[in-house]
C-alpha cells in the first residue's frame, strides 16, 4: 500500500498553518513539482489591485516547537538552485506545534551571512540557517513587502546606473570639450532618467541631500546649449549641479548594500 513520506506529511501541515498567518493582501499559489524547491508563488495586492509584487517560497515544517533561536539544516543544492532567479526567494519554516511560522530572504541571506562566515558553504551538503525573531511571518509579513520593494529599487538602480553613466560620459564633451551638439542626445538620457523619479526621490530621501530643483532644469539646459551651440554661465551652473545631484544619487544606491552589511554587523536590523 502506498505510503506519504514523513517530511511531506509534515510540510503539508506547515503549508496548511502558512495559510492562516497570511494576511489579505497575499494571493498564495502552490506549484507542481514540489522537489524542484519551489513549494509557493506569493503575489502581493493592494486592496483589490493587483501589484505585480510576488516571490518564490521554499517551506520547511517540524513537528517540534521552536525554540528560542530559530534554526533549521538547509541543503546547498536548494540554495544554488534559489540563486539562479532574480525574484525574491523566501524559505518559511513553520512549527505544526507552535504554530509560527519564520522565513528569510535567501539570497540577501547569502551574501550578507553565510558568504563573509563560511566562504566553503558550497562544498557542503547542508548549511545552518538563522531565521531572526522579527521575521514572523505572522505579526510582520509587512517586512516582505519591504523586501519586495527594495528588490524592485535595486533592478531600477541597474536601469538608472546606465543611463547615469552615459550621461556623465557624453556631459562631459559638453562642458570640458565643447562638442556642444552632443547636448541633445545629453538631454535625451536626462529625459530617461525622469522616469526613474520615484527611485530618485526613494534615494534622496534616504540619503538627505538637496539638489532636486537643478536636477528638473537639467535637460532644459542641455537643449539650450544644443540650440544655442554654447554654453552660458546660468546652463554651467545647472549642468554642474545637477550632475552633482546625480552623483549623490549614485553614491546612496550604491551604498546601501554596505549599510545593510554595517546595520546587520551592529544587529540594528536584519536585512534578510
Amino acid at each position: 500500500m502506498p505510503k506519504r513520506i514523513e517530511t511531506h506529511r509534515i510540510d503539508t501541515k506547515a503549508v496548511r498553518t502558512i495559510f492562516t498567518h497570511l494576511s489579505e493582501h497575499w494571493l498564495v499559489r502552490s506549484l507542481e513539482e514540489r522537489d524542484y524547491g519551489i513549494d509557493l508563488q506569493l503575489e502581493r495586492f493592494d486592496s483589490d489591485d493587483a501589484t505585480g509584487d510576488f516571490i518564490f517560497v521554499q517551506v520547511k515544517g517540524t513537528d517540534s516547537a521552536f525554540d528560542e533561536d530559530v534554526k533549521q539544516s538547509f541543503p546547498v543544492e536548494t540554495i544554488n538552485y534559489a540563486l539562479m532567479f532574480d525574484v525574491p526567494f523566501f524559505v518559511f519554516h513553520t512549527s505544526n506545534k507552535s504554530k509560527e511560522t519564520k522565513f528569510v530572504w535567501l539570497q540577501k541571506y547569502v551574501e550578507l551571512k553565510l558568504e563573509p562566515g563560511n566562504s566553503d558553504w558550497k562544498s557542503q551538503g547542508h548549511v545552518t540557517i538563522n531565521f531572526p525573531k522579527e521575521n514572523d511571518l505572522q505579526s510582520n509579513d509587512e517586512k516582505i513587502s519591504e523586501i519586495i520593494k527594495k528588490d524592485k529599487s535595486r533592478k531600477v538602480g541597474v536601469k538608472f546606473l546606465a543611463d547615469y553613466e552615459a550621461l556623465s560620459l557624453h556631459e562631459g564633451s559638453v562642458s570640458s570639450a565643447g562638442q556642444y551638439a552632443v547636448a541633445t542626445a545629453c538631454a535625451t538620457l536626462v529625459r530617461k532618467l525622469y522616469k526613474l523619479s520615484s527611485f530618485i526621490d526613494d534615494q534622496r530621501s534616504s540619503s538627505h541631500f538637496e539638489g532636486y530643483t537643478e536636477f528638473n532644469s537639467l535637460a532644459e539646459a542641455f537643449d539650450n546649449i544644443a540650440s544655442q551651440n554654447e554654453i552660458d554661465e546660468a546652463d554651467s551652473d545647472t549642468l554642474r549641479a545637477g550632475m552633482q545631484f546625480l552623483s549623490d544619487i549614485k553614491l546612496a544606491f550604491l551604498s546601501a548594500d554596505d549599510l545593510d552589511a554595517f546595520a546587520l554587523e551592529q544587529k540594528a536590523y536584519f536585512p534578510y
